[in-house]
């Protein structure tokens, strides 16, 4: 077999596929209980470029580059720090590896803590 090395056609990544890269990636994260109703889709910035969000996941992509905001709810498990710190590596390297597209940026967001154990009130 030869190797082909000119374009043979165009590969387009649904914005829809990014969401569920990230809700998953997201998800499986310890310290994660679920995502949060809500995500700013950049609408403050001016920026030019294709935005979509769906339940809890914000992504931008312009000029072949994306931009994550991620609002999740933490279980208390881990530190709020170290939560946002591995979301953000995790979801870079999700979004890198399986689309191939760079990652400028992963904003997160821990929007509250929920917790299954009780507190006892003294």
């Amino acid at each position: 077999m030869s190797e082909r090395s000119e374009t043979i056609g165009k590969i387009t990544i649904a914005p829809n596929v990014l969401l569920t890269i990230v809700k998953f990636t997201a998800l499986q994260e310890p310290g994660v209980a679920r995502l949060a109703n809500h995500a700013s889709a950049y609408n403050s910035k001016p920026l030019r470029g294709k935005r979509s969000r769906r339940n809890g996941v914000a992504v931008l992509v312009q000029d072949g580059r994306v931009q994550v905001r991620v609002h999740v709810i933490a279980d208390g498990t881990v530190s709020a720090r170290a939560l946002g710190e591995n979301l953000q590596r995790h979801i870079t390297n999700a979004v890198e590896e399986m689309v191939g597209m760079p990652v400028d940026a992963v904003h997160v967001v821990i929007d509250d803590v929920e917790s299954n154990h009780r507190v006892r009130r003294q």
